[in-house]
């Protein structure tokens, strides 16, 4: 019996509702006292189409998949022809076999199968076919050992809004899933168990969610925004929360609007901000130098998906690191930073906007689907930490017209920075090069030192920017680096490998940009090899370490790019493969 670890896979087509069931499941497990991680894998449609969502629940905090799946909850045959072959041996499938059979070679012999006909029972006994999700939900509850109160209070709190006979019909469903799991299945336990644990002051929640809130907290009281996957959730938590702060959420025609409105909103003194993917981060790219240009902070969220073009809008990639870096014409200062984990999505979204105002720049924070539209659960966030800093901004009192100078040159690089309306305060802003009161000139000493003020910011904010994590066995000779969603599983696999007798470091990288040199060139140091673990083809973070440390034979990419995140043994076998370690360790 494998206890308080588990990992369900929840397969049906798109618009079945079997991702509701999975924020059911997510939910119990929670309440149950256990870690939670969950990952969505659904189509770019409405309705129709293969989707699943896995739910991972153990007593560690994993923050991502595990190297396989325990149980396949399949409400069709195609999401058993899909994920047969992730499950582990020894795992078991739930299968409504209403009106399809599973043969040949997809029935494998070293898993357990419950076939049951949820759709017919759903139509038959209940009425409404539509239930079967909640009768497969007392089957797997049954299978697994959740708590059988702890799921009514859920699905009564879920479905309590559509009327008392909406719940009632939902509670009956799991007591059909559970009386039929007696009577066909009490001699074949699944081999996987339950035990509760204090719950304690936690919380389940999304990365998209937790990166709305930062900037909440923050001080963020104007968004524009364009829906587009994996980033409409962003926006559609900020159009429910902001207004009851005194906030503002427009969305917006297209992205070239809802950029231009966020640099509006915060060149008129608003801490604003905005979100997007890849598509629509390509057509804020021209809005993003006028913001560099005008010093005029902005923060952007960035939800990267797989490209190129329209590419898989619902999966996940780490392809656009070198769009956010390089792109645009000209040269301006930028920050990226990267969050790891749902609680650094809420941290690192809030220094955003303060790296933003105290250094007048475009500050991105970089995620992914795989990151920001999963859940994890977490504690409360300490929102009495985040610190509000507006930087050179003045924003009362007067000022003297004629003498202030809105792009002053200054030690730091930073110039006083009126909201505008401010007594005295007028000044021209533009797009052009300009002087230090906005006037258009193309003198040639005045570019040069224009262009020095404003890139030296890229030096002057090293000191403030989030700094990289170092993880596992300190002086370890194998060293990995990563960043974003695959935080979860590279320190997952560098705690088992070391359990295996194989010491590995890993450094997470929180700024991707200005790239931090001097922790990479500390990090590979008297490592033996180092391994870069990314999603996407070129590798495009190896490249930027390469271009630090130079010619590195002993560095190595890890890489995948099917849109879909590591599993932990994804990274240990080439870790442990190439350390020659395979024969003196056990991968468990």
């Amino acid at each position: 019996m494998i206890v308080n670890s588990i990992e369900v896979m929840f397969g049906g087509q798109a618009g079945d509702g079997s991702l509701t069931t999975g924020d059911l499941i997510a939910g119990v497990f929670k309440r149950m006292g256990l870690e939670v991680y969950t990952y969505k894998d659904f189509p770019s449609r409405i309705r129709g189409g293969h989707t699943n969502y896995v739910i991972r629940a153990g007593e560690r905090r994993d923050y991502g998949m595990a190297d396989a799946v325990d149980g396949l909850v399949a409400f069709d045959l195609e999401a058993v022809q899909a994920h047969i072959d992730e499950l582990r041996p020894g795992g078991f499938v739930i299968f409504d076999n209403t009106d399809e059979v599973v043969d040949g070679a997809l029935r494998r012999s070293d898993v357990t199968w419950y076939e049951i006909p949820l759709a017919k029972i759903a139509k038959e006994d209940l009425g409404l076919e539509l239930v079967r999700n909640t009768i497969s939900l007392g089957v797997l509850g049954t299978l697994v050992g959740m708590d059988p109160a702890i799921m009514r209070e859920d699905v009564t709190g879920v479905y309590k809004r559509k009327g008392e006979k909406v719940v009632d019909l939902n509670l009956r469903a799991i007591e059909a899933g559970e009386r039929f799991v007696a009577e066909h299945f009490g001699a074949m336990p699944s081999g996987y168990g339950l035990a509760a644990r204090p719950d304690g002051d936690r919380l389940i929640m999304m990365g998209n969610d937790a990166i709305a809130f930062g900037a909440l907290v923050a001080g963020c009281r104007f968004m524009a925004g364009y829906p587009i996957t994996p980033a409409t959730d962003i926006l559609e938590w900020m159009s429910k929360q902001l207004p009851a702060f005194g906030g503002v959420v427009v969305q917006a025609e297209d992205e070239l609007a809802a950029i231009t409105m966020t640099l509006g909103a915060a060149f008129a003194g608003t801490r604003a901000m905005t979100a997007t993917s890849g598509p629509g981060q390509a057509l804020m790219t021209e809005a993003i130098g006028l913001a560099g240009v005008l010093e005029i902070p902005v923060v952007v969220v960035e939800c990267a998906r797989t490209g190129p073009s329209t590419g898989m809008p619902t999966k996940t990639e780490q392809s656009n690191l070198n769009h956010l870096i390089y792109s645009g014409h000209g040269e301006i200062p930028r920050v990226i930073v990267a969050p790891g984990t749902i609680t650094e999505s809420f941290e690192l979204t809030a220094t955003a906007f303060n790296l933003a105002e105290q250094y007048q720049l475009p500050v991105f924070v970089l995620t992914e689907q795989a990151l920001c539209q999963s859940k994890a659960t977490v504690k409360p966030f300490d929102i009495d930490a985040v610190r509000i800093d507006r930087g050179s901004l003045i924003d009362d009192g007067e000022v003297v017209f004629g003498e202030y100078k809105r792009f002053a040159f200054t030690e730091s690089g930073v110039s006083p920075r009126v909201i505008p309306g401010i007594p005295g305060g007028m000044h021209l802003a533009a797009g052009s090069e300009h002087n230090e009161a906005g006037v258009i000139t193309e003198n040639a000493r005045n570019r040069a030192r224009m262009m020095e003020k404003r890139m030296g910011k890229l030096e002057a904010v090293r000191d403030d920017l989030p700094r990289a994590v170092l993880h596992g066995v300190a002086d370890a000779d194998l060293a990995i680096v990563g960043y974003g969603a695959n935080t979860g599983p590279i320190r997952e696999a560098v705690d088992r490998l070391s359990d295996a007798g194989v010491p590995v470091r890993f450094l997470q990288l929180r700024t991707l940009w200005p790239f931090p040199e001097d922790d990479i060139r500390a990090f590979v140091q008297g490592a033996q090899h180092v391994f870069v673990v990314e999603n996407n083809y070129t590798g495009q973070l190896e490249r930027l370490i390469r271009a630090v440390v130079g010619p590195l034979d002993a560095l190595h990419g890890v890489r995948k790019y099917d849109g879909r995140p590591f599993r932990p043994i994804e990274i240990m076998e080439p870790v442990a493969r190439l350390a020659h370690a395979s024969e003196r360790m056990e991968i468990s």
